[in-house]
């Protein structure tokens, strides 16, 4: 089925007016932070667009691959990353031992809504920018099934490294005794710390992270993306150069408000900077590729006229 172009580029300007809109209320506000050195401002914030942006994601998907393909990859992503979660908090296992807390408003299981959420986002827009970066969304899947199951690993792996590499900055970010003393907010805590930033000035627990948090994020993310595309994916129904640019868009949104509320944060936190410095050397890469990919996207294929 091909969609009518003029109903594609509403749909397209609207879902690039949001991101921008959220783009600009978040510089806004990082000016108006670091002004007054007021760090909280910024996280009251991060929520509210973090919801917006999985509604954008849903959206991007519903146009790209359909509404049943909607609501089957994000469906199955929020019950994998919800039982990960719940197996986490209550039982220390897949991340490490951490505790979550009210402070991210509703739970279930002791698992915030808003955590599932996040994920949504971040595995999403991670797995647009693998599959558009690498070409594979314009190709055919392999039909013999030992070459379809590499295929679907390599994306699971490349899609579980770019979207851990953004919680490289996240975990330092929440963990940090700058929440408690600013906001009176208690994200979540490790219970015995761990050797990543292990310097970190937390606010309860020990200090750093463990290892496993991030090895955890790389097999939840490899599990879902890799059962999807061997399993469960159909093709594109649409593509063109706004519609590539949404996903990038997001991803580079949740890299430049993590690195405003760190660089902010550091002012109460010598140290936490370091986490900047760690995710712009994982997070960077892809963002530039995706921007190179995006400005010539002309060159590389004709300008993205919207294909069955």
């Amino acid at each position: 089925m091909v969609m009518d172009e003029r109903t594609l580029s509403r749909s397209h300007l609207v879902m690039l007016g949001v991101v921008l809109f959220f783009y600009a209320v978040m510089t806004v506000l990082v000016a108006i932070s670091w002004a007054r050195h007021d760090a909280g401002l910024q996280m009251q914030v991060a929520g509210l667009g973090l919801s917006v942006m999985y509604v954008v994601c849903v959206w991007h998907c519903t146009v790209v691959k359909g509404g049943r393909q909607a609501v089957v990859f994000f469906a199955f992503a929020a019950v994998i990353t919800f039982s990960a979660e719940y197996v986490g908090n209550n039982f220390g296992w897949i991340f490490g031992e951490y505790h979550y807390t009210g402070s991210l408003g509703p739970r279930i299981g002791g698992v915030p809504v808003l955590i599932v959420v996040v994920w949504g986002v971040v595995l999403y827009s991670s797995l647009r920018l693998v599959t558009w970066i690498s070409g594979a969304s314009a190709r055919e899947r392999p039909r013999n099934w030992p070459r379809r199951v590499g295929w679907s690993a390599m994306l699971a792996a490349a899609t579980g490294f770019v979207a851990a590499s953004w919680d490289l900055m996240a975990d330092p970010m929440a963990v940090s005794g700058v929440w408690k003393s600013l906001l009176g907010l208690e994200p979540w805590w490790w219970w015995q710390g761990g050797t990543y930033l292990p310097e970190l000035r937390v606010w309860q627990g020990a200090g750093g992270i463990p290892v496993s948090n991030f090895v955890g994020w790389f097999g939840v993310v490899f599990v879902i993306v890799f059962v999807f595309t061997l399993l469960l994916e159909r093709p594109d129904r649409a593509t063109n150069r706004a519609l590539d640019a949404v996903p990038w868009l997001i991803y580079a949104y949740l890299y430049y408000t993590m690195v405003a509320a760190i660089l902010e944060m550091n002012t109460y936190d010598p140290g936490i900077h370091q986490a900047v410095l760690i995710g712009s050397f994982t997070m960077g890469p892809v963002i530039l590729l995706g921007l190179i990919r995006l400005v010539g996207a002309d060159e590389v294929d004709g300008g993205g006229d919207v294909v069955p």
